[in-house]
């Protein structure tokens, strides 16, 4: 069978060449693995972003109920495994960019950068960008709550694009709004182009290191160190053994905690607060920097810095690699490292939902921290009359007062607002017809704190009751 491989295709002599044949330089230790944990990553997210495309419609009316869907029906043995699929794609995605990040870093403070490896570092530099377009695209795939405003901000953002942002942005979102043409184009970048994009950049990136090999630790350019231990098998078990235990990790994380589902889209709730995911939270505080110029923080800034990255090795044309010896590059480096996480922490603890808390008092703030738990999706057996009073319950901001209890795909109780004493759960409701809720709703008991919503109109009335009277029925169903 080798034989035969070998003459039809020539892999026995491709193996040979480029792994047991193969002499890295002496001193390759772990951190020359980081890439690896980068590419295992990839891998995982393409094997679990094929199983969520199975499952998903790219609908505004059934992403949501899509995902879902996957989460409470896809189970094996027992096993919540949509819930683990989605929160490996979830989690995944943090730790794609977290490598690709390190392994940028590494090669910056080693000067693995410098001649003849100048494109190796720019095909580097194009996978940084796709993969930080996967998190960009991936936003609003779920249509929920952080899918569209992050969205619109996201999209907004592209708009201060000199002289083209007005196109940019129509381009991105195929219309004036954040609508279903958006979510075609963004499900589109998501699973066809940026995924050409990556194997493409990537495959080049593989070739060149084929052909430059890595450098030698500490050398200045020019000296290649000696050979050390083949690649195979000696680097490739360290590489091997890195996998493992990132998979792993993934793997732990993705059955112990589920990927985060806010609430369904709803345009008109204009007191939501978008918050990007945490590898966008420097970029998203640096407008509240350049408050006076919002284009130099939006477009002017990143842009220089990704410029400035990208012709690093025709601008240090310095001969020496070592950190220590390239005092004025290495303070310069550490310095970025230390103002994007500054930036990424202050974006941390800018919370509009914990300055709101804080405003409000204690027990606000208790309120606040309850309610970045579980979430309120609705089930997906409801009526469209039961739908709408979901919608109408969270557009009223009942949840911040009211709590109710369902079961997750893995048969545990999960418990969905915040309850204030003396305020009824939504799955406790003494009232039994549409009525007598509705009239709860328009003219609450004497003595409550609740207040009157005789400003809505009674067929959201009804709505409400319809919503709150299945919640009671589905807890006292038998189980």
């Amino acid at each position: 069978m080798l034989d035969f491989l070998e003459d039809r295709l020539g892999l026995v002599t491709a193996f040979r060449s480029s792994m047991s044949q193969k002499h890295p330089p002496r001193g390759i230790g772990y951190l020359r693995t980081i890439g690896f944990a980068a590419l295992t990553v990839m891998l995982l997210q393409f094997l679990s972003g094929i199983a969520l495309a199975v499952h998903y419609v790219p609908t505004t009316e059934l992403a949501y109920p899509s995902i879902l869907a996957l989460e409470q029906d896809l189970t094996f043995h027992g096993f919540a495994f949509g819930s683990f699929t989605r929160a490996l794609h979830h989690f995944g995605a943090s730790a794609f960019v977290i490598f690709v990040v390190l392994h940028m870093m590494r090669v910056y403070f080693t000067g693995a950068y410098k001649q003849p490896r100048e494109l190796t570092w720019l095909s580097g530099i194009g996978l940084f960008l796709i993969v930080m377009g996967f998190g960009f695209t991936g936003y609003l795939l779920p249509w929920d709550q952080k899918a569209y405003f992050a969205t619109k901000v996201g999209t907004e953002i592209a708009s201060d694009t000199p002289l083209i942002g007005a196109q940019v942005k129509e381009i991105m979102r195929g219309g004036t709004e954040v609508a279903q043409p958006t979510l075609t184009r963004f499900y589109i970048i998501h699973v066809v182009l940026l995924p050409i994009a990556l194997l493409g950049v990537l495959g080049a990136h593989f070739y060149l290191i084929q052909r430059h090999g890595v450098s030698a630790p500490g050398r200045p350019v020019g000296d290649e160190g000696e050979p050390g231990a083949p690649y195979f098998p000696d680097h490739t078990f360290k590489e091997a053994l890195v996998g493992v235990l990132v998979s792993g990790a993934l793997f732990y994380m993705s059955s112990a905690y589920r990927a985060p589902l806010e609430p369904l889209a709803d345009p008109s709730d204009t007191s939501y607060h978008p918050r990007p995911d945490w590898y966008f939270l420097g970029l998203f505080q640096l407008l509240k920097v350049f408050t006076t110029s919002r284009q130099l923080g939006t477009f002017w800034v990143p842009a220089g810095f990704m410029t400035l990255v990208a012709l690093l090795p025709f601008l240090d044309r310095g001969k020496e690699r070592h950190w220590a010896r390239r005092k004025l590059a290495t303070a310069l480096g550490v310095l970025v490292c230390l103002v994007v996480a500054g930036l990424t922490i202050a974006g941390f603890r800018d919370d509009p939902h914990k300055h709101d808390a804080e405003a409000a008092g204690e027990g606000a703030k208790k309120a606040a921290a309850k309610s970045l738990g579980p979430v309120i999706p609705y089930p997906l057996e409801f009526t469209d009359m039961e739908r709408r009073g979901y919608a109408l319950v969270r557009r009223l901001k009942c949840h911040g007062c009211h709590s109710y209890v369902s079961k997750s795909a893995d048969g545990k109780q999960v418990t969905h607002g915040t309850q204030h004493d003396g305020a009824p759960r939504l799955d406790e409701f003494e009232s039994d017809t549409l009525k007598a809720v509705a009239d709860y709703v328009r003219q609450p008991e004497e003595g409550s704190e609740m207040p009157s919503f005789s400003n809505v109109t009674e067929q959201d009335r009804l709505a409400i009751a319809a919503y709150v009277l299945r919640l009671t029925r589905q807890k006292k169903a038998p189980k």
